[in-house]
Formats: C-alpha cells, sequence, structure tokens
C-alpha cells in the first residue's frame, strides 16, 4: 500500500510515512467503537420498545483536562445515524453522559450514557454503563502523557504477563499523578529518558520559533493566540522506525485527506534517530492547510459538525513500525487490553513522497499538550510558509 513521506529536516532526510496494519491481533481488547456499539444497541432496544424512533445526542462531560467528550459524541452520532435512528434536535429524548478512568484492577475509561425526556427528567429505565480498555484509546480519551516502552525481549507468556502488568501500573501512575519530561523549553516527553518528544513551533514571518511550554498541573500547555499558525514536530530518538497518529482537538491530521486511504488509518511514520514536521492538515503530498488558530464556529472540530465546546489538545500517539518480517522485540503486546481551536489555515506547499512500511499495534508512547488563548492578546504575525 501507498504511504506518505514528508520534506527532509536533517542531513540524513526525515520521513512521514502512511501504511497499513497487517499484523494479526493476539488479543481483542475492548475499544471505543465497541463500547459505543453498546450504546447504539441499548438505544435501538430502548426506541422500539417505547414506539420513538429519534432521538438527540448531549455532551459527555468527563475529566477537566480531557476532551474525549469531543470523541465519544462524535463515535455515537455516527453509530447511530449508521443504524438508521433518526438524529434530530426536535426529538423529545436525549441521549447523554460522563466519563471517567478507573486504574483498578487495570487502567480502563468507565462511560455512563443516560436518557432524558422532554421535561429534564431522567428516564429510570434507561442506564448504559461500557468500559473501554483498549490502551490507546484509554490514553488518548484522557489525554495522557506516558512511556508504555515494553522492555521484554522474549514472547513466552510469562514475560508478556509481566510487560502487562508493567505497562498497566505505568498507565495506572501516569494517569493518577499526570507529569512529563523538558527537552530545552519546548520538547515534550513523558519521560527523561523517553526518546519520542513532540514540539509545537509558531511560524512567524518565515521562520519557525518554538513555542515554550509550561506546567499546569503535571499537563504541558502551550500559549497560541487567534490568528497564529503552528506546526508539528515529532522526534524520533529510538532505533527503530515509528508510525505516528496525530490528532488536533480529537481530528486526525489526516482528516481532509483527499486519500481515503491515508484517511482511514490517519498514520505519520518517523524513521529511527530521526525527527519529521507536520505543515498541517494533510491535503495530498505537495500540499497542506495550515494548522490556524481560529474562533471556534471556525476550527476543524465545528466544521466536521463535532461537539466544540473542550477543544485544545494536541494528542500524538507512537507505535513501532518495520520493514519486512523482521518485528521488532517492542510489539510483544500488541493490542492487548477552550474559546479557540484549530481550524484550516492557508494552503501550504509540503513535500511528501509515499513508501512502505508495516505498523505494529503496540502503543509505545503518548504525548498530549494543551493550549490555549492568552490573555492579554499578543500581536499576530503575518501569514507564510515555514522555512526549508
Amino acid at each position: 500500500m501507498k504511504l506518505i513521506r514528508i520534506r527532509s529536516m536533517s542531513v540524513a532526510g526525515v520521513c512521514l510515512l502512511l501504511t497499513l496494519i497487517t499484523l494479526p491481533q493476539s488479543a481483542s481488547a475492548r475499544d471505543l467503537n465497541d463500547a459505543i456499539d453498546g450504546i447504539v444497541d441499548r438505544v435501538q432496544k430502548y426506541l422500539a420498545d417505547h414506539g420513538d424512533t429519534s432521538v438527540t445526542i448531549g455532551s459527555f462531560a468527563g475529566p477537566p483536562s480531557s476532551s474525549a467528550g469531543i470523541r465519544i459524541k462524535a463515535a455515537l452520532t455516527q453509530r447511530l445515524t449508521e443504524a438508521d435512528v433518526n438524529i434530530s434536535k426536535l426529538a423529545r429524548l436525549e441521549i447523554r453522559g460522563t466519563f471517567a478512568s478507573e486504574t483498578e484492577p487495570n487502567p480502563i475509561v468507565l462511560i455512563k450514557a443516560e436518557m432524558i425526556d422532554q421535561t429534564g427528567a431522567t428516564l429510570g429505565d434507561f442506564r448504559e454503563r461500557v468500559s473501554v480498555d483498549s490502551v490507546e484509546d484509554v490514553v488518548n480519551l484522557l489525554g495522557a502523557t506516558t512511556d508504555l516502552t515494553a522492555s521484554a525481549s522474549d514472547d513466552d507468556s510469562e514475560t508478556r504477563r509481566e510487560t502487562l502488568e508493567q505497562r498497566d501500573n505505568q498507565l495506572a501512575e501516569d494517569i493518577t499523578k499526570p507529569s512529563f519530561s523538558l527537552t530545552g523549553t519546548s520538547a515534550v516527553s513523558a519521560t527523561d529518558s523517553s526518546p519520542y518528544r513532540v514540539e509545537i513551533f509558531l511560524r512567524d514571518a518565515g521562520a519557525l520559533v518554538p513555542i515554550p511550554v509550561e506546567d499546569f498541573t503535571g499537563f504541558a500547555l502551550v500559549s497560541l493566540n487567534k490568528g497564529q499558525e503552528y506546526v508539528v514536530k515529532l522526534h524520533n530518538a529510538s532505533d527503530i522506525d515509528v508510525g505516528v497518529k496525530l490528532t488536533i482537538d480529537g481530528v486526525n491530521t489526516f482528516e481532509f485527506s483527499e486519500n481515503a486511504g491515508f484517511r482511514d488509518l490517519g498514520m505519520w511514520m518517523v524513521p529511527a534517530g530521526q525527527v519529521g514536521t507536520v505543515d498541517g492538515w494533510h491535503v495530498n503530498n505537495s500540499e497542506s492547510l495550515s494548522f490556524l488558530i481560529t474562533d471556534v464556529p471556525d476550527s476543524a472540530t465545528a466544521k466536521l459538525q463535532r461537539e466544540t465546546t473542550t477543544i485544545g489538545t494536541i494528542n500524538a500517539s507512537f507505535f513501532p513500525a518495520w520493514t519486512g518480517d523482521d518485528i521488532p522485540e517492542v510489539e510483544i503486546i500488541g493490542k492487548a487490553r477552550g474559546d479557540i481551536g484549530t481550524g484550516l489555515g492557508t494552503k501550504i506547499g509540503s513535500a511528501y513522497e509515499t513508501v512502505q512500511r508495516h505498523f505494529g499495534a503496540t502503543l509505545l508512547a503518548a504525548i498530549s499538550v494543551r493550549y490555549e488563548k492568552p490573555d492579554p492578546p499578543v500581536d499576530l504575525p503575518s501569514e507564510t510558509t515555514p522555512s526549508e
């Protein structure tokens, strides 16, 4: 399958690529889609039993540090529509809910859905609780920053069991006690020793200026002002290639790509020991739409008709990538169990090319950076393209 590579950022050359996960899954963790399907089944049965045909979908509230309510609502809306349930703001019934983390016996996200009628009363005969234990979805729903790199070197059951326990313990700690490390003033990683980092740069007068990171109760925070454009650098200092799912306000950076295959997988690749820059929302191999800070109604989230009340998160999830049959040892686990936003800016030139890679299912690390509009506002830069 064709993949994408982005322009060089070092003497050795840097690439970001897109490909297909080809490994069989060793276990079936309950992911967000599974959980949403459980809610959809319950809604369909309730409507059929009570002679209703339509619902409206309210918000799903969670921890203040997470913007996952956007993703849950969007997924529920899509699945109900596919199930031929009429979604209408005029419906007399509304589905809404909450989500929260639990760390014992292993980290999960618990989603609770309820239904209210036109009087605002909660319907006692509708209650649905579903859990998500897919590590990737747990991390992304909670906006956690964590390094889960597997240290085991064998695939025997005892080693795998120990690795799973170690991973779950690390994730639970990172959820309950959020923290991050900085290299310099702007490169964010989960720990000092983690080889995976994310850095946000302002496009300012033809140059890329690193944005200083602040510590906000354990979460990485950068200040961005309406009208500013930024780019995201992905650092891979490890000895293996990695694939990276990069999302902004819950929207994958391939969402607006002209290539359906790229949209479906939504993964970049950064070779071992290198750094790659994502210029903006991918359009095709020669063009991107810049990441532009804009009013919420004009943001990418709003254009996709998704919830926009809680946005302002840049998430990068790192996975192993390789060529041929030489699977990295870290793939031992597999998939076992603001008032501003980022919109579509000016069209800019990008230099992508297609290559081939396999992507694994083991989440190596995830980095989350929050952003907000500073007060008072700063002077806005003119629109320019990033330097080569």
